[in-house]
């Protein structure tokens, strides 16, 4: 299948709608730069979703939208149709998928063609999978974009018509093997990155054409899903151990919080107890105040009455007390006397009588204190009263029920222990028997020991005689002895260590030699990936010399003079001679004019550009001398030259004089000054170059930095560009590589005889040794057959 047209309507430089045809064979398309002729395979990307907004020099998707129309409308629309011509498709291969379904052909031609770098970052269409179509001869993808004034945008797809999303879309286009990340479509700078890659990245992209990446994918993908697994698995491992550990320490924690329970149990009992017997001290101590507080009680009644009974006697004293005053007003001073004296007794009567009131109205107070602390505690000890009752009665029927039940199971455990008592008690008194039974045997057995001792009388008498024997087989072993002597086997077991030692010497030799080859292998492995990254290198940098020198024109220079065009005088950079000083100021003032081509006249170069179009060698720059016109410029006095002003660099050039116009013309009014900060002080005036290459041109920009790759390009005196230090440094270093490998390879052949040589030395010597292991095992059967009749 192939391509048959692509319409565009308003896309990108695209203002109205325009059918692009596609015809059979080879297709072109030409124009001047901005044109669109890239325009039209963005379109291609674009309409079948097979790159972002970024692949197709685009910010954003509705950058896509020709921007006149966009300003004209509040809503505006780009639609990218394209067309496939799928006559010779077997209508089977339209409705299945099938991996062996051939490429997209955008031309016709037999040359695969799809886009690279797929990835859609705006909304898909919503819709349902459009079947491909049986009859018809054409299959038709269409995406529309609308952006509205706001900036919104939606991106639609359609498949016949029938909209359909991204992904539905990519599944159909899967079936003509049409990729996202697919190679068939060549973008600028493609061809340049596809010579610089190595040979595995070039696999690369013939897997994915060939299919073999998809199943490379799937391998990568299984082995990070089992690497997946495999960190769960170990993670799962490390969580089942701290589990394990976990449940170990809870184990533990279980048995202290049982001997927790219990204990807390066992205090719960005794606190329990603890308030019973509280309760019985309390009322103890409830009955002693109830009969302190009656004997208070009756103390305080007892004083209440005397402090009356004083009260009134102390009244009765007063009254006789005023009555006695009177009468003493009366009488005379004797009765005033004796008065005097005895109411100075009644007052000392009175006196103490007021002390022993003032005393029991202190007893009265402290008493009545303590009769209000007495009901304050009685009222205590009755709260406490109640609330022990309650208890008591919670005890009563609770845990004096289960203190009771336990105590009727320790009585039932200590009958048991009783009986087990008993039949331990029997089983004693079973021992004692069985003891008594082992004497009587013990007795039996002295009585059979008798005989046996008579038995070892005779038995030593029986020594003597194999005494007498033994001396008698001495001269028979002395005899044997010699013979083992005469068979060689001085010591049993004896196996010959020389053959071990020369087997182990040449193992050592072997594994030695083993090293030695290994160590040239890894030698010879990488200096062989050494010159192939160096190769790599070289080849990258002939490929950027040689599109160097086609920008600069120097190939079609040289087709140009092989081809013998009379009137050709050669490059600017080959027509004059400079100062070694001053070479590089005037090769950067120069700039890509030193690739130009001298000829005589314009009719000599207008032949010239005819023979490339016919050569199609590439395009090049001419300066007739009958034509070519120097700038004007007005040479500034000696006297007022600026300091740093070495001078023109026109005036600085050698050359015959028929060129003094060319080079004119090529350096203009360009002034050579020493160093930078001279010519900055003139900035804008005139253009300048420095000894190290900085420009500064009138406009005011400036150029300059490093110029470490500067070998590349054309100098005075020569015709092509010179080769960079670079690459002069990787041919040397490939050229030693190669003798190095040489060596390498010698050294690498001299050691596989030696570890050859090793090998067979080493088998030879392990047979020897098995042949001495064999006969030294002989001996040693020979040698246990003679200590068998010793």
């Amino acid at each position: 299948m192939h391509i048959r047209c692509v319409e565009l309507s308003h896309f990108k430089s695209f203002g109205g709608t325009a059918e692009v045809p596609l015809l059979p064979g080879f297709t072109v398309i030409s124009g001047p730069n901005g044109s669109g002729k890239s325009n039209i395979l963005d379109a291609l990307l674009f309409a079948l979703g097979l790159a972002s907004s970024k692949g197709m020099r685009a910010d954003r998707l509705p950058d896509l939208v020709n921007q006149s129309h966009l300003g004209r409308r509040s809503t505006a629309e780009a639609l990218v149709t394209v067309t496939f011509d799928i006559t010779d498709v077997p209508p089977e291969l339209l409705m299945a998928e099938d991996e062996a379904s051939p490429p997209l052909d955008l031309a016709g031609n037999g040359t695969t063609a799809t886009a690279a770098d797929a990835a859609d970052d705006d909304g898909d269409g919503q819709g349902k999978v459009v079947p491909l179509p049986t009859t018809p001869r054409e299959w038709r993808v269409t995406r529309r974009l609308r952006v509205t004034s706001q900036g919104t945008y939606t991106s639609n797809y359609y498949i016949n018509g029938e909209p359909c999303t991204l992904t539905e879309l990519h599944e159909q286009l899967q079936r003509f093997r049409i990729y996202p990340e697919g190679y068939n479509v060549v973008l600028q700078g493609d061809v340049t990155s596809i010579i610089s890659m190595n040979a595995r990245e070039r696999r690369e992209i013939i897997d994915e054409l060939a299919g073999v990446a998809a199943f490379d994918r799937k391998i990568n993908q299984a082995r990070d899903k089992l690497e997946v697994v495999r960190e769960r698995e170990e993670r799962f491992r490390i969580v089942e151990k701290e589990l394990i550990t976990q449940r170990e320490r809870l184990a533990q924690d279980r048995l202290k919080a049982e001997k927790y329970q219990r204990l807390k149990g066992e205090l719960h009992l005794r606190s329990q107890w603890e308030a019973v017997r509280l309760w019985q001290s309390q009322q103890h101590q409830v009955q002693a105040v109830r009969q302190h507080i009656q004997q208070e009680t009756q103390a305080a009644a007892t004083l209440a009455q005397e402090i009356d009974t004083l009260t009134a006697t102390l009244e009765t004293t007063r009254t006789t007390l005023a009555t006695l005053s009177a009468r003493v007003k009366a009488l005379g001073e004797e009765d005033y006397l004796a008065l005097q004296s005895r109411l100075a007794t009644q007052e000392a009567e009175l006196r103490q009588l007021e002390r022993q009131a003032q005393t029991l109205q202190g007893e009265q107070e402290t008493t009545a204190a303590a009769l209000r602390q007495a009901q304050i505690d009685l009222q205590t000890q009755q709260q406490t009263l109640a609330r022990l009752t309650e208890e008591r009665s919670i005890l009563t029927q609770g845990e004096l029920v289960a203190l009771r039940q336990a105590q009727a199971a320790a009585q039932q455990a200590l009958a048991e222990k009783r009986n087990a008592t008993s039949a331990i008690a029997s089983a004693s008194q079973a021992w004692v028997a069985e003891q008594t039974q082992r004497r009587r045997q013990i007795e039996g057995l002295l009585a059979t020991l008798e005989p046996q001792r008579a038995e070892q009388v005779r038995l030593q008498e029986r020594v003597s005689q194999l005494t007498q024997q033994i001396a008698d087989l001495q001269t028979t072993l002395q005899g044997l002895m010699a013979e083992m002597a005469q068979q060689g086997a001085s010591e049993p077991g004896a196996v010959p260590t020389a053959a071990e030692g020369r087997v182990q010497a040449l193992a050592q030799a072997l594994a030695t030699a083993e090293q030695e080859l290994q160590l040239q292998r890894d030698t010879q492995q990488r200096l062989l990936q050494e010159q192939r990254d160096k190769q790599r290198q070289l080849d990258r940098l002939e490929a950027q010399t040689q599109a160097m020198q086609e920008s600069q024109g120097t190939q079609a220079t040289q087709l140009l003079l092989d081809s013998g065009l009379s009137g050709l005088h050669g490059l600017v950079a080959q027509l004059g001679r400079v100062d070694p000083r001053f070479q590089l100021a005037l090769e950067i003032a120069a700039g890509g004019r030193l690739g130009h081509l001298v000829v005589d006249s314009d009719r000599v170069a207008a032949q010239a550009i005819d023979l490339l179009k016919r050569q199609r060698a590439g395009r090049a720059t001419f300066l007739p001398l009958n034509k070519i016109r120097a700038p004007k410029f007005t040479p500034i006095p000696d006297w007022k030259r600026p300091d740093g002003l070495i001078n023109y660099a026109v005036d600085l050039i050698d050359c015959d004089d028929r060129y003094r116009t060319v080079f004119a013309f090529v350096f203009g009014g360009t002034a050579v000054f020493e160093t930078l900060a001279a010519a900055r002080a003139h900035l804008g005036q005139f253009r300048m170059v420095t000894l190290d290459g900085e420009l500064l041109e009138t406009s005011g920009a400036m150029t300059g930095g490093s110029l470490s790759q500067r070998r590349g390009q054309l100098h005075f005196g020569t015709v092509e560009a010179g080769e960079s230090d670079e690459a002069i440094a990787l041919k040397q270093r490939l050229q030693d590589l190669e003798q190095v490998l040489a060596r390498c390879g010698q050294r690498l052949q001299a050691a596989t005889e030696a570890v050859k040589a090793a090998s067979q030395a080493l088998m030879d010597a392990r047979q020897q040794h098995r042949e001495q292991q064999l006969q030294a095992e002989q001996q040693q059967r020979q040698l246990r057959q003679l200590q068998t009749q010793r």
